[in-house]
């Protein structure tokens, strides 16, 4: 009977190893319970919703981790992508190499982060869920739900003053943009997909075509932002494929 006892112990105790998570989602201090909802719902100075996030490995082994998301709500006109070491377009939802994080410590602010760009005019919700595992080890996963909230509340739209979607897009070596600006003084600035300028032109308001040369950009998603007296008028995504 002590016998058994004993064994009974042991395979509880093992069981729990295998069962314990041995990753954390955190952010500069505050920690996330598994499957925690948090909302984003304030833009940054280009328009785009940003959520950053840690991730801790609390075992004692070094850990190779990839993250894979998985759109639980979505909405037409907005694109949703994340960066785990780099960046990704929308279409990936499984991070194709994984990062490596030491046994015990969390990875440095920047180096995981979710995002959602809402088109001009499009105001909601969009929910995604995002999971980060042991790539050996793929069912020892952490989760948290993130929920990008752009609210129309407060905003008036004007049929006089706007900046249209791009055309061609995907663009190869040329985007336009129709738009009425009224006048005052605009600038296009164009960033790249982790937030770096690439491109900046100022805009004749009298006239209601713009057209940016693209040649020299790499492949990829870029946003243009119209600033106007200081301040981010607009701001749209397109596509470079040549």
């Amino acid at each position: 009977m002590v016998r058994k006892s004993i064994f009974t112990l042991l395979l509880l105790a093992v069981m729990g190893n295998v069962s314990a998570q041995s990753l954390r989602f955190e952010l500069n201090g505050t920690v996330y319970s598994e499957g925690e909802l948090i909302v984003c719902s304030t833009p940054n100075e280009w328009g785009e919703y940003l959520q950053d996030m840690q991730v801790r490995n609390l075992s004692s082994d070094d850990l190779n981790v990839l993250v894979k998301k998985e759109v639980v709500e979505d909405l037409e006109g907005v694109m949703n992508y994340f960066c785990w070491g780099m960046c990704f377009g929308p279409d990936t939802y499984v991070s194709p190499n994984p990062v490596a994080i030491p046994a015990n410590t969390i990875t440095e602010e920047g180096a995981l982060s979710f995002h959602a760009m809402f088109d001009e005019g499009v105001f909601g919700k969009v929910q995604v869920k995002y999971s980060a595992y042991d790539e050996r080890h793929p069912e020892d996963a952490v989760t948290i739900n993130v929920v990008f909230h752009k609210s129309g509340e407060g905003v008036h739209e004007s049929s006089a003053v706007y900046f249209g979607k791009p055309y061609p897009n995907p663009a190869n070596s040329t985007v336009s943009f129709d738009y009425n600006l009224s006048g005052s003084n605009a600038t296009a600035v164009i960033y790249n997909l982790v937030g770096q300028e690439v491109m900046r032109q100022e805009i004749n308001t009298f006239e209601e075509k713009m057209s940016l040369s693209v040649s020299e950009l790499n492949d990829g998603i870029y946003f243009c932002s119209v600033m106007r007296d200081g301040q981010t008028f607009a701001t749209v995504k397109f596509v470079v494929k040549k």
